[in-house]
């Protein structure tokens, strides 16, 4: 591996001083520049931040080092071209956003996992043998408080001998979708760029200029509202279990001859006892135009709203 790649320990260090510097920033204010009472308010949170954050993520972190010697699955796709998102929930308390992925003939292949705590963020892919192969970071430290998705996304071994080294750019076109301002027909878009990195690439103070321009290819999904039912065994059910929730499809086209490259269509299911009987989410993907995207990005594009969104 290329020296560029981060080391676990760079990765750390980073996402502390960026929870650091909103913690400071935010007691600075509020005790209108006195130290004494920000200074220990920072030092508990930062305290208390890093010990929670180790002991949850000490295993979802990209680790070049575990990649170097092991060939990338499906043909180094990481993903198949078809294949279905299933929700994992687990019955009380949950830290981690978990989506796990199996193929056509239902073996399992893998899992997403998210982990926010506080402005601190994990996002990132692990095969069914725990090494986790990329993940998406925020474009910046401005972009944690944007209303808005701005990712870059990347392989953990980018830059590495033989390993890919493009970064895909993914920036959400709020000014043209509904989302915000919808309730029965909703639609998401967004804007997929890439662009060649030699490395695993850094956050910056403020998103790039050029992030997210010159797109390759747009992602749009659109939702409409449909009827759930579910169980609950730690307490009460209310309105008899009934609910709506929005329901999505995920299209994804060329941005330059308009063709469709993916498509992906959402569902609905009662979870079992041990997942508290509640509403879980299904994805079915489908690859239609293989070789124009790699099957690993149409998987995070599609496992989007199960992380991104809490139900």
């Amino acid at each position: 591996m290329e020296e560029s790649l981060l080391s676990e320990r760079e990765e750390a260090g980073r996402d502390r001083s960026s929870c650091y510097a909103a913690i400071w920033l935010c007691c600075h204010v509020r005790s209108r520049g006195r130290w004494d009472g920000c200074g220990r308010l920072t030092a508990f949170f930062c305290l208390f931040t890093v010990a929670f954050w180790i002991g949850v993520t000490r295993n979802l972190y990209c680790n070049p080092d575990a990649l170097r010697d092991v060939e990338p699955p499906f043909n180094g796709q990481l993903l198949p071209a078809n294949f279905t998102l299933v929700e994992r929930k687990y019955l009380l308390i949950q830290f981690t956003k978990l989506v796990d992925v199996y193929d056509d003939t239902q073996k399992h292949v893998g899992y997403f996992y998210d982990i926010n705590l506080f402005i601190i963020m994990r996002f990132g892919f692990s095969d069914a043998n725990g090494r986790i192969w990329f993940e998406a970071r925020y474009a910046s430290f401005l972009s944690r408080f944007k209303p808005i998705i701005e990712y870059n996304v990347q392989r953990c071994d980018a830059g590495g001998v033989g390993r890919p080294s493009t970064l895909f750019e993914l920036k959400e076109v709020w000014w043209i979708e509904s989302y915000w301002r919808c309730f029965v027909n909703c639609s998401r878009l967004f804007n997929l760029a890439e662009r060649a990195a030699p490395g695993q690439v850094r956050e910056t103070l403020i998103p790039e200029a050029s992030f997210g321009l010159d797109p390759k290819f747009q992602v749009s999904f659109d939702g409409w509202l449909a009827p759930t039912l579910r169980g609950q065994i730690t307490g009460p059910v209310s309105s008899f279990g009934t609910g709506v929730r929005q329901v999505w499809s995920m299209h994804l086209q060329n941005a330059t001859d308009g063709r469709l490259v993916a498509k992906a269509q959402q569902h609905f299911v009662i979870g079992s006892a041990t997942q508290d009987m509640r509403v879980l989410s299904r994805w079915k993907v489908e690859t239609l135009i293989p070789s124009q995207l790699p099957n690993w990005v149409i998987g995070f594009l599609a496992v989007l709203d199960d992380i991104e969104e809490d139900y």
